[in-house]
């Protein structure tokens, strides 16, 4: 609904309203009823109800003489509200008066209210007809009012942020001023500082030119009277070596004739002693006569007479000495302990530094280490590194097949249960137990630990590595080669070639190491240890092997029984290797390496098929002599360094 309809509705039901409470007019005036209602007629009556339906009237309605106004005003007003014709204003007046007396001030109020004339509804409609126009337009002057307020502010806002961009940019500008300038002054004073420093910098330069002028100068007549110093030097010096060499040709001379005449002394006492005339040769021996004594010659022949056999003596000592070390050591300067007497001052200090080598020297019955330093390794010692490595590799690869870990091939199972058990235990009269290949993972670590250390800085060009590398190597590839032949069934006697090849290139690398001796404690464990092993086992298997290829072919040498040649193939193999293991300072890795087979040989001649007890008991009897003469080598010459190293008598080892 509009406003426009809404506010019609209002002034009908206002007017219906009052139409009920006014009621028709009366022509005049009714009995009972009070003048004043009969002077206003219809319009002065009390209305039952006004627009709120209360007994009193609205404070705001008109006073009860709009009916004058209404006539002044024409036809505004309605029939109802309009007074008589002729009513002066005196009478509209005397309307409004009370002619009686008042009962109580309610009654008093309510004909005050009663003679208060109707609004004009004219003018109230027309006041709620305009309203919403009113609203209407007061809502769009506030909407103007506002829109204006915030284009106001937003101007102020707009001012105020140019006004604070200038302030910014003025302040920018004076930043960027103060810092020119503060620029501006700092090359200033970098450009005076660095006019300063070169000054300076001059100036110390033409100071330290000057000063090394006159240095210059100081030193070159230093070197000018160092040099008068020199030369005088010098010439004294001259003088000095020619009355020296003077004297020395003097003593040479007077040397030279001593020596003859002690040497005539000396072969005189040989030919009283023994009928020779072998002494010490003259550089090799004290003089018997000190420069000033002037022997006649009976003196000097009697003194030859006394220290002749004690000179004899100690020079066969020291030719002994000196041939064991050129054999150990090879060419190699003499040490001091041999050195000839021209060496010191005097001829007792010779004798007294010599002492008696049977007291307080010690020989040692194998080559003393070298302690050269190694040469710079090369590209041939690279290729040993790799070859032996290589080797290893196959060696450990080869081991795996040839006895079997890969499982059944097309040639059979383990290796002990080949062509007929031919490596069994009961085969002939030195095979071995089954139990006794369990030696191989033991070997492929041991020369795994040999291969690893020859790969060490110390030992790549060490001259022992040189020498034992390639035999190693070999070796392990023949190993190789006896593994593929055993297993493979070519029995010709190929497979007995090829381990001799491995054994004897393992006794050569033994006889490398005893040239070479280890210098380190190192050296022997791995190197001289993991070999030796190798060695002990290779022989006594050299000879199961040579046992199993003559068994195969059936032969009887001599007719001679087999249990027979077993036990002399034991006592040769025992011998042989017992003196490999007594070499150097004992070798027991050789021992046990052997041990390990002849073990394996005893305990399947005393349960086995191939019984035999003489060569159960030569192999026992074997193996504790080798043990026995090791541990005994290993012992002697431990105790002869102990009490060589406190000054002790030593014996012979």
């Amino acid at each position: 609904m509009d406003e426009t309809s809404s506010s019609s509705a209002a002034l009908h039901r206002m007017k219906a309203a009052a139409d009920r409470s006014t009621g028709p007019v009366s022509p005049g005036p009714v009995s009972g009823s009070r003048p004043e209602e009969h002077a206003d007629g219809p319009s002065s009556g009390r209305p039952s109800d006004g627009p709120s339906g209360e007994r009193l009237g609205r404070q705001d309605d008109p006073p009860a003489g709009r009916g004058v106004e209404a006539v002044d005003r024409g036809d505004r007003g309605t029939p109802g509200e309009r007074g008589p014709e002729g009513v002066t204003a005196a009478q509209a007046r005397l309307r409004h008066a009370n002619l009686r007396e008042p009962v109580n001030p309610v009654e008093a109020l309510n004909e005050w209210l009663d003679g208060l004339g109707e609004p004009d509804w004219d003018k109230v409609s027309q006041a709620i007809y305009e309203s919403p126009a009113h609203a209407k337009a007061a809502y769009e002057q506030a909407k103007v009012r506002l829109a204006e307020e915030r284009e106001r502010r937003a101007e102020e806002r707009r001012q105020a942020e140019i006004a604070r961009r200038e302030a910014a940019e003025r302040a920018e500008a004076e930043r960027l001023e103060a810092e020119r300038l503060a620029e501006e002054e700092r090359l200033e004073a970098e450009r005076l500082a660095a006019e300063r420093a070169e000054a300076e910098r001059l100036a110390a330069y033409r100071r330290a030119q000057e000063q090394a002028r006159l240095e210059a100068q100081r030193r070159a007549e230093e070197e000018a009277r160092l040099e008068a110093e020199r030369r005088l030097e010098a010439q004294r010096a001259e003088e000095e070596a020619l009355r020296l060499e003077m004297e020395r040709q003097e003593q040479e001379e007077w040397l030279r004739r001593q020596r003859e005449r002690e040497t005539w002394a000396l072969q005189a006492a040989a030919r009283e002693a023994d009928g020779t005339d072998w002494v010490p040769p003259a550089e090799r021996r004290p003089l018997l006569e000190e420069r000033g004594e002037d022997l006649t010659d009976a003196e000097l022949l009697e003194r030859a007479r006394i220290f002749l056999p004690e000179w004899r003596h100690r020079y066969r000592i020291l030719e002994k000495a000196q041939a064991i070390e050129a054999a150990t050591l090879g060419p190699r300067s003499a040490p001091a302990a041999y050195a000839s007497p021209e060496a010191y001052g005097d001829d007792e200090d010779f004798w007294d530094h010599v002492g008696e080598p049977e007291v307080v020297r010690y020989i040692p019955p194998y080559n003393l280490p070298s302690r050269d330093p190694d040469p710079l390794p090369g590209f041939p010692d690279l290729l040993r590194q790799v070859t032996v490595t290589i080797a290893w590799l196959l060696f450990v690869a080869g081991g795996i097949y040839g006895l079997g870990f890969l499982g059944e091939d097309p040639t059979g199972p383990w290796l002990h249960d080949l062509h007929g058990g031919r490596f069994a235990g009961g085969y002939s009269m030195l095979s071995m137990a089954s139990w006794a290949m369990l030696v191989w993972p033991l070997l492929w670590l041991a020369l795994g630990v040999y291969t690893v250390h020859q790969w060490m800085p110390s030992q790549a060009a060490a001259a022992r590595q040189r020498a034992t590398g390639w035999r190693v190597s070999g070796a392990m590839v023949a190993a190789v080669a006896w593994f593929v032949i055993a297993r493979s069934g070519v029995m010709l006697g190929a497979e007995l070639v090829v381990w001799l090849a491995l054994t004897s290139l393992l006794v050569g690398s033994i006889h490398q190491l005893n040239l070479y001796t280890a210098r380190t404690r190192v050296e022997r464990a791995i190197t001289d240890g993991m070999i030796g092993l190798f060695t002990g086992w290779a022989v006594i298997y050299a000879a199961t092997n040579t046992s199993i290829w003559l068994q195969s072919l059936g032969l009887n040498l001599l007719w001679i029984p087999g249990a027979v040649w077993a036990v002399l193939t034991i006592v040769v193999v025992v011998w042989g290797t017992a003196m490999m293991a007594m070499t150097e300072r004992g070798r027991i890795t050789i021992a046990l390496g052997l041990t390990w087979g002849l073990v394996a040989i005893l305990v399947p001649r005393l349960v086995g098929s191939m019984h035999s007890v003489w060569v159960a008991i030569v192999a026992a009897m074997g193996l504790f002599v080798v043990l026995l003469a090791t541990e005994n080598r290993r012992y002697r010459i431990n105790h002869a360094e102990h009490r060589a190293t406190l000054g002790h008598a030593v014996d012979d080892v």
